[in-house]
């Protein structure tokens, strides 16, 4: 079983302080970039459900539901058939109020594994995602590493970035992914945004894909506000790619 195969990290630390590889991050990053090589084409349903907490305030407060068919192709995330609070959104996404979301694919993977990256990666011990058993990896990223860039009003920034990577051991996908981006420069409205993704087994015709199946979002503003976004996806559908690709 794979419970049976996890080393704690006390033992990790022994058998790779010495420099060495640890094999199983080098599984992992092996398996993750050919994924996002070849990352899947596909629509599904996502529903986001937005919270917002004003300044000085302790409790979150409702701001609305978006849904939308959104298209997964060639990286690039398209939303259409909005809908904001069951009625139609004639605008683009970007036009609606508040604070938009982005991300949650798996390009996030990409700065945490190519060996041209300058993040770190170490091990943490283990843990469970949706009951089933991984390893958890810490990591961190300097600014203006090879993660996105973050744009506002025509600036762009790219702060470090840090937080936990976790994989199934057997297979070397990803299984969740928490990212925190702090240390904005002086004069940016954004003072942290926290990514968190989870992704699953999902079945599309007569065969299973490693898809996103949900993502949360929290972001703080200098001002004080701050949004909160929970992202469920579902109803993956359309599947199509250059390079046919199932994990099991």
């Amino acid at each position: 079983m794979l419970a049976a195969l996890i080393v704690p990290a006390l033992l990790l630390d022994a058998a790779f302080g010495d420099g060495k590889a640890d094999p199983r991050l080098e599984h992992a990053r092996e398996v993750v970039l050919a994924y996002v090589s070849h990352m899947p084409n596909y629509v599904a349903d996502e529903t986001a459900k937005r919270y917002q907490r004003d300044p000085g305030s302790s409790k979150w407060r409702v701001a609305d539901t978006i849904q939308t068919e959104i298209t997964l192709r060639e990286n690039s995330a398209v939303r259409e058939n909005i809908r904001r609070n069951g009625k139609p959104w004639k605008k683009p996404f970007d036009e609606l109020p508040g604070f938009k979301w982005a991300g949650g694919f798996g390009t996030e993977l990409r700065p945490l594994f190519d060996p041209q990256c300058p993040t770190t990666l170490d091990f943490a011990g283990s843990a469970e995602v949706r009951g089933q058993p991984v390893l958890d990896y810490q990591f961190s990223s300097p600014p203006d590493g090879c993660f996105a860039y973050f744009t506002e009003n025509g600036r762009t920034s790219n702060p470090p970035r840090s937080g936990d990577v976790f994989i199934d051991q057997a297979s070397g996908n990803v299984m969740r992914l928490e990212e925190d981006a702090e240390g904005f420069p002086p004069g940016s409205r954004f003072i942290e945004r926290t990514e968190q993704v989870t992704w699953g087994y999902v079945t599309i015709g007569e065969e299973r894909h490693l898809l996103p199946i949900a993502a949360s979002f929290l972001i703080r503003y200098a001002s004080g506000t701050q949004y909160r976004i929970d992202v469920e996806y579902s109803n993956h559908r359309h599947f199509e790619a250059s390079t046919h690709l199932t994990f099991q």
